[in-house]
């Protein structure tokens, strides 16, 4: 599904020169601090009605952005695309959703699994308002492979997805500071480290597996940033995390029992990655000594159903029990050394009451047979990093290949 081609590299380099000449032409009037972007693909089975009240989902989250409303610090805009008719791409203001009607994005059906598509919506609202930041969510199923599933990408049919691979094809040029994923599954260390690698975005706010259909609270976010736009991307991060806490922990959505959440400092994956290859390395090296630990530490690492369907583990838990059952010195010293640097990644985390002493706030893929690889694994860049090495020797001496 990756389509990273010569012409899309191009492609990308003229939005981001477009970009800069839109900054330009639209004058320091129309400059804010901060641009909050909602990339809503509701164009399949998620444009429902949901909860006890029977409320649309797509729709209860348009109230609560009006509810708040663009102001002269912070603008927001909404690229939707609905299960029925075009797609709309709206400025959100107090009160009102205005269609903007000269984007080439508004007002037919579009493919939101295109880069080209997330490219001319990040090029648009920055044309429209440049920004000293960028918050950009992501809103539709979600997994490790992806972040926008559209089953309608034409008039006349078919379907595609934004993989993450094209997250970073899409917004090359473009200074994300942080993304956020509305959805399950994606906050994991081959998607953290692929941002981390690809594109210019400091933080990743996602969740580790199961989020319900109630999501980000759209008003407390934007109300925040728009009585403190001077927040850092850092603190954006941390108060998106605080505010879904508020959002979760208390009724009516309390009952959404496995939602997990966390902030991850992209600049930190960097030496978190290094730091597990270097423990990884040290396990591949004599498997057959290590294999009973890595054995009870996926066990005691696995924290839900959806988690464990696909195969994930909880990343901290996974290390700490390796470093607790070891009787090696050097392997101990190489779990304290991942564990500090995992510590200093995730830089806040957030799960409901029946998830909160089984998640730290980053998944890692970690199948017991060969065969439950998915077959895009190989492309995230994280599993050229020891990983596959270290998977392989697993496989190998649990006599599972």
């Amino acid at each position: 599904m990756r389509k990273k081609t010569m012409a899309a590299a191009l492609a990308a380099v003229i939005l981001a020169v477009s970009m800069f000449a839109g900054t330009n032409a639209a004058g320091p009037n129309n400059h804010v601090k901060w641009l909050y972007l909602l990339y809503l693909d509701a164009d399949n089975n998620l444009d429902t009605y949901a909860g006890a009240h029977h409320v649309s989902v797509v729709e209860s989250d348009f109230e609560e952005l009006m509810s708040v409303g663009s102001t002269a610090d912070v603008a927001c805009y909404v690229l939707v695309d609905r299960w029925n008719g075009p797609a709309n791409l709206f400025k959100v203001n107090k009160g009102s959703m205005d269609e903007m009607k000269s984007s080439s994005l508004n007002g037919k059906e579009i493919n939101m699994g295109d880069p080209a598509t997330l490219s001319s919506f990040v090029s648009f609202a920055s044309s429209k308002n440049p920004a000293d930041h960028t918050l950009l969510i992501f809103w539709d199923h979600g997994s490790p492979r992806g972040v926008a599933w559209d089953d309608h990408t034409s008039d006349a049919g078919g379907e595609d997805y934004l993989s993450q691979w094209e997250v970073a094809e899409g917004l090359a040029g473009y200074k994300v500071d942080v993304i956020g994923a509305d959805e399950c599954n994606v906050g994991q260390i081959e998607v953290a480290y692929e941002y981390a690698t690809s594109t210019l975005t400091e933080y990743l706010v996602a969740a580790q597996t199961y989020t319900g259909w109630r999501g980000f609270p759209y008003d407390w976010t934007l109300r925040e940033m728009t009585r403190n736009s001077d927040m850092t991307p850092r603190e954006v991060a941390i108060m998106m995390i605080e505010q879904t806490q508020l959002l979760l922990d208390r009724p009516p959505y309390m009952g959404e029992r496995v939602n997990t959440h966390s902030a991850i400092d992209l600049g930190k994956v960097k030496a978190l990655v290094s730091s597990l290859k270097g423990l990884t390395d040290l396990l591949s090296t004599d498997m057959m000594e290590h294999v009973e630990v890595v054995v009870k530490a996926r066990g005691n690492a696995q924290y839900c159903y959806g988690a464990n369907a696909i195969n994930i583990v909880d990343m901290r838990t996974f290390v700490a029990s390796i470093g607790s059952q070891s009787t090696s010195d050097i392997i101990e010293d190489a779990c304290a050394v991942a564990l500090a640097d995992f510590d200093a990644a995730v830089v806040s985390v957030h799960a409901t009451k029946s998830l909160r002493n089984m998640v730290c706030g980053l998944g890692i893929m970690l199948p017991d047979h060969s065969w439950e690889l998915p077959g895009y694994y190989g492309d995230f860049a994280f599993s050229s990093q020891g990983w596959m090495i270290f998977l392989e020797a697993y496989w190998a001496a649990h006599g599972v290949v």
